[in-house]
């Protein structure tokens, strides 16, 4: 992409800096950010001199109204995420993914974006999401569980999301990404605790029997997939981004980190209250309409993001 004005919403954290480091030498981008996770400090001095970077809470309607104005392409990345805050804060999840989104889709009414990509989740699908498409019933679990207040805040944002679409035409596409992972994870995931663990302690925990299964995806992926999505009409569709090649059990995963880290230890903890048991999707949908081709091992990807991981744990 070209002398585009973009808007990244939630834009300093983990996907939002490589958005920034794919697309910041030939187009104006402004992010919008509370600062809560800063993966934007790990980018190079030259390149977040680029950047415009505007402290705000997407809960703020007003300060989203000003930060719309005039952009061609929106990003909405704003969302709280990582299970031990929303199962501690599921009311401001809610808040945050819902209303959030509400605020942004409102204020583009009165603007003309070329593309808003809102980005989803792959918890939408349940606790049993293997071999799952764009047009499988999603689910969520029990009234109460703290991890589905996260799920049921983002399924809100897709139905407010086409719903929008179909009613005032915005230009509306929907990713759903199935675990992403790399260099400047700043938030929580699998790979990054494991790796954060390793190297400060040695130690890499697993939770229960470590037989949960992901299919993991390098983040370089991800986005190239974004920036294909950008270049294609494809108003009011919805695309699982992840790689189906990359499938194994979080014990496998911990195995392959061990074998990359040799001298490490493997540690169980108690299983969490709710889990997901399975995720994988199926990409059909982004191969033919994109070209979506994910490029990237795991055994190339965890080599990457731990060798990431070993300059800058100090800031960890």
């Amino acid at each position: 992409m070209k002398n585009k004005k973009i808007l990244i919403t939630g834009g300093t954290g983990f996907i939002g800096s490589w958005l920034i480091e794919k697309w910041y030498k030939n187009n104006q981008i402004t992010l919008f950010d509370n600062g809560r996770r800063n993966a934007f400090q790990f980018l190079p001095l030259d390149i977040q001199k680029e950047i415009r970077v505007i402290r705000g809470d997407i809960q703020d309607i007003d300060a989203v109204k000003r930060i719309v104005k005039e952009k061609e392409i929106i990003i909405h990345l704003a969302a709280i995420a990582g299970a031990s805050f929303y199962e501690k804060e599921p009311l401001l999840t809610l808040s945050v993914n819902m209303f959030g989104t509400a605020n942004l889709l409102k204020c583009l009414l009165n603007e003309t974006p070329e593309k808003v990509i809102i980005f989803s989740s792959s918890e939408v699908y349940g606790e049993k999401a293997e071999d799952v498409s764009e047009d499988d019933a999603t689910c969520i679990g029990t009234v109460g569980g703290g991890r589905w207040s996260y799920a049921v805040s983002k399924l809100a944002g897709d139905h407010l999301a086409f719903a929008y679409f179909k009613k005032y035409n915005l230009p509306i596409t929907i990713v759903r990404p199935f675990n992403i992972y790399g260099p400047r994870q700043v938030g929580e995931s699998a790979i990054s605790s494991m790796l954060t663990n390793v190297l400060k302690k040695g130690e890499i925990f697993v939770t229960g029997d470590g037989s949960q299964k992901r299919a993991w995806c390098y983040v370089s992926d991800l986005v190239q997939a974004v920036e294909d999505i950008c270049k294609v009409k494809l108003d009011g569709e919805c695309f699982n981004i992840g790689n189906p090649q990359a499938y194994l059990t979080i014990l496998q995963l911990a195995e392959k980190i061990k074998k990359i880290n040799p001298g490490s230890k493997i540690i169980f903890t108690d299983a969490k209250k709710t889990e997901i048991i399975v995720r994988k999707p199926i990409i059909k949908k982004a191969k033919e309409r994109i070209k979506f081709s994910p490029s990237v091992s795991i055994d190339e990807g965890l080599e990457l993001t731990l060798n990431w991981w070993i300059k800058n744990i100090s800031k960890f």
